[in-house]
């Protein structure tokens, strides 16, 4: 008897733990799953995309990474599309801080236009790469909802 107890009393903490330890990674294999699918849209939507140019009008570090080598930079540009109106378009970008004076209000850079939104810009530079917290925060596709 005092054998069965003892059994249980190592057994049922290590099946509760299993248990918790399953669902845990399963949600979070979930989660990296949606992302990667966000990519996979992003991608596909960014080789749709149309070419255009833009203006900053203005700038904002919001962060940065890798050892403070890369920033996450609020973007609010005056796209000009090809035989259409110049509008205002938010967007987010990663870029190595060395290229932060590529960024300055007033300055000119190459975009694409999202074809199915355009209120998406990506960038059309080597410099540049749409957020990738951006496309996590899951703003592609929150417009046409």
């Amino acid at each position: 008897m005092g054998t069965i107890i003892a059994l249980t009393a190592i057994l049922v903490p290590l099946l509760v733990v299993a248990v918790i330890v399953f669902f845990v990674f399963r949600r979070d294999n979930a989660q990296v799953e949606a992302m990667r699918g966000r990519v996979a849209e992003v991608d596909s939507r960014m080789a749709r995309a149309r070419l255009a140019q833009a203006t900053v009008v203005s700038s904002r570090t919001r962060g940065t990474f890798q050892d403070g080598s890369m920033a996450f930079v609020d973007l609010r540009l005056e796209v000009q599309p090809p035989g259409g109106p110049p509008y205002l378009a938010n967007t987010e970008w990663e870029l190595n801080i060395s290229s932060m004076s590529m960024v300055e209000p007033g300055k000119s850079v190459a975009v694409k236009i999202d074809g199915e939104d355009a209120e998406i810009i990506y960038p059309n530079v080597s410099w540049a790469r749409l957020s990738r917290t951006f496309i996590a925060r899951g703003v592609m596709g929150k417009s046409k909802q």
